[in-house]
């Protein structure tokens, strides 16, 4: 599985672009390592054989490369303060913020830079975006990249197709009532206190579990759940829409070009595979959260 994390979007509005021209788009911003005194650098990483873009059954995957450099802020803060110490100077609010930031471009060429690596499908048959990200930050990067990328065509507007509102009572009521078709609870779980703030997780264990119940019943509520997706994917489902620590649970022995001895081959096989298994969960949560 390519994805082990999933955001999911409905696309209310994209342009219509063909593939050679989507991928010399691409390429117009393409990812370059961060320079000496630069703090992140962002672009669309290849994906095989140079190709920025790989499409299968009417969906395009791309991926974005972020780089950063990180100084951590204590090491400023303290680096800071000893050099007003040494001036015997009282810095100001501006002084202060002068200061730092002279001090972060100064030790940014030493910081060791560290990347990562995010996918995005834009599935163009049922009109949703995936990104392999569950921070709103990260998926926020992602998303933006590609409003940059197309925008000389036109507008991208996207809305969560998953947790426009939190799914806290609806997660709660199926570790309580028993998850709908298709799905089995797994062995892990959050619980929230809305009231008083706090949080119990459990793991490793087989739910429903009677504790657990109970503190349903006693008002803490389903924050994360983990589920079962017709004996093939196990997931984590969050209040917020954001599904975590995918893992596919049945191997694909039977799936032509999976054992290619070409890295392309199998990587279209794999993508093609994956498409296929999370169109049908993300149908099926739909199709249950809807009811």
């Amino acid at each position: 599985m390519l994805f082990n994390q999933l955001s999911v979007y409905k696309i209310e509005s994209i342009p219509e672009i063909n593939p050679s021209e989507f991928e010399a788009l691409l390429g117009q911003k393409p990812f370059a390592p961060t320079l000496s005194q630069q703090v992140e650098s962002l672009g669309w990483q290849p994906l095989m054989h140079q190709s920025r873009s790989w499409a299968v059954d009417q969906a395009v995957l791309v991926q974005m490369r972020r780089e950063q450099r990180n100084v951590p802020p204590s090491v400023i803060r303290d680096l800071a303060d000893q050099r007003f110490a040494e001036q015997q100077h009282r810095p100001s609010r501006d002084e202060l913020r002068q200061m730092k930031e002279a001090i972060l471009l100064e030790l940014l060429p030493q910081a060791f830079p560290t990347h990562q690596d995010s996918l995005m499908l834009i599935d163009h048959k049922h009109q949703q975006l995936w990104v392999d990200q569950s921070s709103e930050k990260r998926v926020s990067q992602v998303t933006g990249l590609l409003r940059e990328t197309i925008e000389q065509h036109g507008g991208l507007k996207i809305v969560p197709l998953f947790g426009s509102e939190p799914l806290n009572a609806l997660l709660s009521s199926w570790l309580l009532n028993g998850p709908p078709a298709g799905f089995e609870l797994g062995d892990s779980a959050k619980l929230i206190n809305p009231r008083e703030g706090g949080q119990i997780t459990v793991s490793r264990l087989g739910l429903p579990d009677d504790n657990v119940l109970a503190h349903l019943r006693d008002g803490l509520s389903a924050d994360q759940l983990e589920l079962v997706y017709q004996d093939q994917i196990r997931f984590t489902l969050k209040s917020d829409g954001h599904l975590t620590k995918i893992k596919v649970l049945t191997e694909a022995d039977d799936i032509p070009d999976m054992d290619s001895d070409d890295p392309a081959v199998r990587f279209d096989a794999d993508l093609r595979l994956m498409t296929a298994q999370l169109r049908g969960l993300i149908h099926a949560l739909k199709t249950a959260m809807a009811e």
